[in-house]
């Protein structure tokens, strides 16, 4: 899938990037909105900063500080904008194949 699309079928990751489109996040704060583990937390950022969609502050190569803080760069509020248009259109398909007005 070409693009950062393909980020979406990651676990978590679309998660994430919702808790982020609000705004600079700090990890401890991303953990509790997004319910996610230590482990599996630091593993979705890594994903998507490897992508360009999200940057972090300070050093978090091996495991993020509590304090670090987490943003969406223009591409991952751009993917951000994306996935806004695929709800939308998610729903409105939704009310159509249920017969909703």
């Amino acid at each position: 899938m070409p693009g950062p699309l393909h980020v979406t079928g990651y676990r978590k990751a679309v998660e994430v990037i919702d808790v982020l489109t609000e705004g600079e996040t700090g990890f401890t704060e991303l953990r509790r909105r997004t319910r996610l583990s230590r482990h599996w937390l630091a593993r979705v950022l890594r994903v998507l900063a490897a992508e360009g969609l999200v940057r972090g502050t300070g050093s978090w190569d091996e495991r993020p500080a509590p304090d670090t803080r987490f943003a969406l760069t223009g591409e991952g509020r751009c993917l951000a904008d994306e996935l806004a248009d695929l709800d939308v259109w998610k729903a409105l398909y939704e009310n159509y194949v249920n017969g909703a007005n």
